[in-house]
């Protein structure tokens, strides 16, 4: 009964206590789409503050679905520590491409589209011709390029046709590449990186118009 009793003693003292701060952390800082002080806004809301909200009046599990419901972030976990510290880690979607159009909008890492953000714009490669149609090999093809050093720092711009075909923008030369449907993306690129070396060596890339990897056992150039 003693030990019944101090323990309802220390609950109830706890849940009457007020919290102290807020501490945010977010799981990946490098696109923050999402201020820490629009987190604050999320878990505290009607316009109280921390001085007067006590621990048993506040709703964790409310506080993270109110986190996982807004559009730039995927999931969150809220605590509340002993000493009255209201704990947020929040997990950030992550842009992976940017959709253009008349309703601009992002891919994010799990295929799915996010809102841009108001707070945060993602360098991130720019994606046109876009539609539902393409979506998974849009997916498929960033995250191709997104794995490879040299793809990632040179293309900035995927432009997808009516036959659903791709043709890619570089970021340091002027040239197209035309990649065609999106498969074979591993020979594909084998070919498109033996050639280019190939130019640099040469200093011949400022002369190329575009680069045709449609076909399978060459490489198609058109020159300036």
């Amino acid at each position: 009964m003693l030990v019944i009793s101090l323990y309802a003693f220390a609950s109830s003292r706890y849940e009457s206590r007020k919290l102290k701060d807020v501490s945010i952390t977010f799981t990946d800082y490098s696109d923050p789409l999402i201020s820490e002080k629009n987190v604050n806004k999320l878990l505290i809301q009607n316009g109280d503050s921390i001085d007067n909200l006590i621990i048993e009046n506040l709703d964790l599990n409310k506080c993270e679905l109110r986190l996982v419901e807004n559009a730039m972030i995927r999931d969150a976990e809220v605590s509340v520590s002993l000493d009255g510290l209201l704990k947020a880690v929040v997990h950030p979607k992550k842009p992976i491409a940017r959709i253009m159009g008349k309703t601009g909008a992002y891919l994010d890492q799990d295929n799915l589209m996010m809102p841009l953000s108001k707070e945060h714009t993602v360098n991130v490669p720019l994606i046109y011709g876009f539609n539902k149609k393409v979506q998974d090999k849009t997916f498929e093809l960033i995250n191709f390029i997104r794995n490879d050093d040299l793809l990632k720092a040179s293309f900035t711009e995927i432009k997808f046709d009516k036959r659903q075909e791709v043709t890619l923008s570089v970021r340091a030369f002027h040239f197209k590449v035309k990649l065609g449907r999106v498969e074979k993306l591993n020979h594909k690129m084998i070919n498109y990186k033996a050639f280019l070396a190939k130019m640099q060596k040469d200093k011949q890339l400022g002369d190329i118009k575009t680069i045709d990897l449609r076909f399978d056992n060459q490489v198609v150039v058109t020159k300036r």
